[in-house]
């Protein structure tokens, strides 16, 4: 068993998908059967259900993942360790948009400049769009979105997910949907969205047309930020939709979160970077900081 495998079965477990695996990892679907059967095999039993045609983790399955997030988290933070026995200085750019960096980049960024104190650390927060410009433009090193890339000459890694759900504010006209809203009730209310380029706001817009809904309700209020959208929807001016993990982390009694008919809106964070961009070993350290530290398997 080697990293590469243990890196491979995890890309496979959240994509749930072995063709969507081999284009993430860039390689060819009879590469990534090939890993998963040498770690069934060394194993002696089977980690993953594709009887459904979807892929579902078996309970074994689930035992090899947490333990690949274990061991592969602990080995960056020895590799870490070996480096902060001499000071390092440098510079990094990094761009993200607003879920990867309220829930993944800036807890690592603190954490990290904590250990290394000589390097200097420049987050832009902007919409997964801008993001893709400032990496096509070369003006970050790095960069973390919650859409997928549309370039498949930049290196890509999941770095995570992320439910969409609907705001609404907690208000008596809207207790009439507890826990889900039906499609049909979305177009009568008023709602507040993410300007152009927010990939929550993309995200929601193809899960709602691909269960059959276009886009025809009426849109009162446009905003920069998830932290605006959910401030605006607690003033009882709309809905609007958000991050799960941002809605929590705000945390106030004046608005609600509801699923939508169809069940959850999910979504997969990403790494982005350009596969010729010159090594650099400060950016390659705050990388491997940040995945042990929320526990993503790093790419062999």
């Amino acid at each position: 068993m080697t990293d590469e495998d243990l890196h491979i079965f995890r890309t496979i477990a959240m994509t749930g998908n072995l063709s969507r695996a081999a284009v993430l990892l860039q390689t060819s679907q009879p590469t990534i059967s090939r890993h998963l059967q040498h770690l069934e095999k060394e194993l002696g039993t089977t980690l993953m259900d594709r009887s459904s045609g979807s892929i579902q983790l078996t309970p074994q399955g689930l035992q090899v993942l947490e333990f690949a997030q274990r061991v592969l988290g602990e080995w960056d933070a020895l590799k870490q360790s070996f480096h902060q026995q001499k000071p390092i200085s440098g510079f990094i750019e990094v761009a993200s948009s607003t879920v990867p960096a309220k829930i993944l980049v800036l807890p690592a960024v603190a954490s990290f400049l904590h250990q290394y104190p000589h390097i200097h650390i420049h987050v832009s927060i902007m919409n997964s769009q801008n993001v893709f410009h400032a990496i096509d433009e070369d003006r970050v090193a790095m960069g973390f979105v919650g859409l997928e890339p549309p370039s498949t000459s930049w290196r890509t890694e999941l770095i995570g997910r992320d439910e969409v759900i609907l705001v609404v504010p907690n208000l008596p006209q809207y207790e009439r949907w507890p826990t889900s809203i039906p499609l049909k009730d979305l177009a009568q209310l008023p709602f507040v969205q993410r300007k152009e380029g927010s990939g929550t706001h993309l995200t929601a817009i193809k899960a709602l047309r691909e269960r059959g809904f276009e886009q025809n309700w009426r849109v009162v209020c446009e905003v920069d930020s998830h932290e605006a959208l959910i401030e605006t929807v607690a003033t009882g001016i709309g809905v609007g939709f958000a991050s799960r993990q941002i809605a929590a982390m705000m945390s106030t009694r004046q608005v609600r979160m509801v699923s939508v008919e169809g069940g959850p809106i999910l979504r997969h964070l990403y790494l982005i970077h350009k596969q010729d961009a010159e090594n650099n070993k400060v950016s390659d350290l705050f990388l491997g900081h940040l995945k042990a530290q929320h526990n993503i398997l790093t790419r062999p």
